[in-house]
């Protein structure tokens, strides 16, 4: 697995500020549970993992890089990614901080499928080790994080017709009409995870 090195693209900020309501709260509560029980971890440089909803097509907000998670909302933990120039690798923003590393794989998956409100990626091993038993698929090869690639991968699992996978040790991916369908498909899976380590 490769050792995280920043972000994979360039940045144009068009404004150190952005226009956010309820949905902001709501996400970053999500993003704050996610690593408390471990499906987000922290590790020296931040948690492992973003979280994301849509604005418009194809605006969306999402975590920003290097992001420890905070149980009170701060607005600068987000950042309101307006669109991508792909002749020069570069996403247009709004707010202070450099959106997540996988923002080439939200924006895909946003502009590929407008039913889908929100994206919700996160970390767990033991997820990965069990995903046969859980009937979770998973992607056959392995991509680098923050590449056109992954984000293809992710688009391909879509085309099959599913809303929860896992990247090939890489970590899961939960799409949703809205941050509710996301974060609680998550936490079914997670909980038929705890069932069967129980049970085993």
């Amino acid at each position: 697995m490769e050792t995280y090195q920043g972000v994979k693209f360039n940045c144009s900020r068009t404004s150190s500020s952005f226009n956010y309501d309820e949905k902001l709260e709501n996400l970053n509560q999500w993003v704050f549970l996610f690593t408390e029980l471990g499906l987000a971890p922290l590790h020296k440089t931040g948690a492992y993992g973003n979280q994301s909803y849509r604005t418009s097509s194809p605006s969306f907000i999402i975590t920003r890089s290097g992001m420890y998670p905070q149980k009170e909302l701060n607005f600068k933990n987000y950042v309101h990614v307006t669109g991508l120039d792909t002749e020069n690798n570069t996403f247009i923003t709004e707010g202070v901080a450099v959106p997540s590393s996988e923002s080439f794989l939200h924006n895909i998956l946003y502009r590929t499928l407008p039913h889908i409100n929100a994206i919700f990626h996160g970390h767990s091993s033991l997820l990965g080790r069990y995903a046969q038993h859980l009937d979770i698929p998973v992607t056959k090869q392995y991509h680098d994080y923050g590449t056109p690639e992954l984000a293809d991968s992710a688009l391909q699992m879509t085309k099959q017709g599913h809303d929860f996978f896992i990247l090939k040790d890489h970590g899961f991916i939960s799409l949703g009409k809205d941050l509710e369908t996301a974060g609680k498909m998550t936490l079914d899976y997670y909980l038929k995870l705890i069932r069967l380590i129980r049970d085993l």
